[in-house]
């Protein structure tokens, strides 16, 4: 790889097809980012294509800080530049003018991840597994020369037109984390960020073991592990909580699967796969034994129908209350006075004799049907036999002995107890501490406030519990599977960011010490707090202050002067 300087130049904001950047031609824009813009252009000498990706560097205003960078920068680009992977995306040259950098690499003929997420249908299992296989193996490649991307993430994923996938930008989050961090902005993309990073600690490969975990995990559930509606909060989660299991979002998935998952999401590195091609290689064995796991779109996880379960009920108390029939009425009890025989009637007594086989061929086969539908009522037989008594004719005649047929189905149509109501199953929901409101499937059922006892139709339901002073929680089930939810609430944090001149400071909140030395990214519960700053041989900075809900405070105390 070169690097070059050049007089005539274009501007970043610049993106006409006529334009020159050094030697390179440039065609036409690829996309813009945060840092700037991405041009295709030809070199007109060997008329390769390249991307050509710049850099603002110009927010030092100090000559020799910017001087530290430009070289900081070289280095990392070029050993960024010594990588040759098949599954890395090539930089060929690098040059910088005035307050931009040009990094010039390959280009590749095919789409990110990011754009392949997108799509409506969730993407091919097959490829995924292709995807992450190829890109461990370029991570461990890196790796194993002592280079760490540090900004993993689907839009950083190429995939040819061939299912070769490109790892881009190596190198390049170095080169950025020289000019964002000066400016006091957040290097990387947050969702995708491991907690190492996040607290300004030293990094290695399972840093993009943990990055590369976040994306897999919403490839799997259509849902990044965690998101959230502000950066303080979205990186106290990141730093201190753990994610949802993931057969909650996806029902397909198996335990195994998160075990997986979890482990490479740990906080702590050490806790993590020693490679991400074992991280990959354990996941492809947990999915061989998961058949019919599938992938999520995005948003896929919290979308996915209520009630997708149909499963054997079990017998409830309130089943057989609607099928409790009433005592047997009077001629049950005043039976008939005998006659002589002389004066029987032969022909009544044939007829009631058939009138009551045939009643009890009807009870019975009423009872096989119903016990068939309904295989959680056990209806006594008695009082199925007893039934066909409530109605004889009142004055029979021999000339109609089946007027008592119309009456005999009778019982066959007692059992139309109405199942959507007597299905539905009783679901526990405490939290701690008590009071919190609870919402189910967005208002589709009636809200409660914990403790409280809901009945819910079969099927998965998605709970909103909300309490003041405490984060909201969302728990997803599954009727019956979970008849009792419990959910311990968290109180609101916000985040103290505690830096040092010179770091190593000790930091003690409350009166405790803190394991955590300067720099530090600790989250609080929202109230008041005391914390104190000390080194040895440098006078100890203490402040008192109130931390609020999503709130950022930073204490910077410089014992250099």
């Amino acid at each position: 790889m070169r690097f070059m300087r050049y007089n005539q130049m274009v501007t970043m904001e610049q993106s006409v097809p006529t334009g020159r950047i050094g030697r390179y031609v440039v065609q036409g824009e690829l996309g813009r980012g945060a840092m700037g813009v991405v041009y295709r252009a030809q070199d007109p000498t060997i008329g390769r294509v390249v991307a050509i990706k710049t850099i603002r560097i110009g927010q030092f205003s100090d000559p020799a800080e910017l001087k530290h960078v430009r070289e900081r920068m070289m280095r990392e680009a070029q050993a960024a530049g010594m990588l040759s992977h098949n599954n890395i995306v090539t930089i060929y040259d690098i040059l910088e003018e005035t307050d931009t950098v040009y990094i010039f690499m390959e280009y590749v003929d095919g789409e990110t991840l990011e754009k392949i997420l997108l799509a409506d249908t969730p993407i091919d299992q097959q490829l995924i597994t292709w995807i992450l296989r190829q890109s461990a193996e370029a991570l461990d490649y890196a790796h194993a020369r002592g280079i760490v991307h540090r900004d993993i993430k689907p839009a950083n994923i190429m995939v040819r037109k061939d299912g070769v996938a490109k790892i881009a930008d190596f190198g390049i989050a170095r080169v950025q984390s020289q000019s964002m961090t000066q400016t006091g902005q957040v290097l990387g993309t947050p969702n995708y960020m491991s907690p190492e990073q996040i607290a300004g600690k030293s990094v290695d490969g399972k840093a993009d073991q943990y990055s590369l975990a976040v994306m897999l995990y919403e490839v799997l559930t259509g849902e990044k592990p965690f998101v959230a509606d502000s950066l303080p909060t979205l990186l106290f989660k990141v730093v201190s909580e753990t994610p949802a299991p993931m057969p909650r979002m996806n029902p397909t998935l198996s335990p195994q699967i998160d075990e997986v998952l979890q482990r490479a999401l740990a906080k702590s590195p050490a806790d993590r796969f020693s490679t991400c091609s074992e991280f990959v290689r354990a996941l492809e064995r947990a999915c061989n034994s998961t058949p019919g796991w599938r992938t999520l779109v995005r948003g896929g996880g919290l979308t996915q129908p209520t009630q997708d379960i149909q499963p054997v009920l079990v017998q409830q108390p309130v089943v057989n209350r609607p099928v409790v029939l009433p005592p047997a009425p009077a001629p049950v009890a005043t039976p008939v006075q005998p006659k002589p025989a002389s004066e029987i009637n032969w022909g009544l007594v044939a007829a009631m004799a058939g009138g009551l086989v045939l009643l009890g061929a009807a009870a019975i086969g009423a009872k096989l049907y119903f016990d068939k539908k309904q295989a959680v009522v056990e209806q006594p037989p008695a009082a199925i036999v007893e039934t066909p008594v409530v109605v004889p004719p009142a004055t029979p005649s021999p000339a109609k002995p089946v007027a008592a047929k119309p009456e005999v189905v009778k019982p066959a149509e007692t059992p139309v107890v109405q199942a959507p109501q007597s299905s539905a199953m009783a679901v526990s929901i405490r939290t701690t501490p008590e009071g919190a409101r609870v919402i189910i499937d967005d208002g589709k059922a009636p809200p409660c406030t914990s403790p409280c006892l809901l009945e819910l139709p079969p099927g998965r339901h998605a709970a909103v519990i909300t309490i003041e002073d405490f984060k909201t929680e969302m728990r997803i089930f599954n009727v019956p599977q979970d008849s009792s939810i419990n959910v311990t609430m968290e109180k609101q944090k916000g985040m103290l960011a505690v830096n040092s001149t010179p770091p190593g400071a000790t930091i003690s909140i409350d009166g405790a010490e803190n394991p955590q030395k300067t720099p530090a990214l600790i989250p609080l519960v929202i109230g008041k707090h005391t914390v104190t700053i000390s080194m040895p041989g440098k006078p100890t900075q203490t402040q008192s202050f109130e931390m609020r809900a999503d709130a950022t405070i930073t204490l910077d105390p410089n014992w250099a002067n």
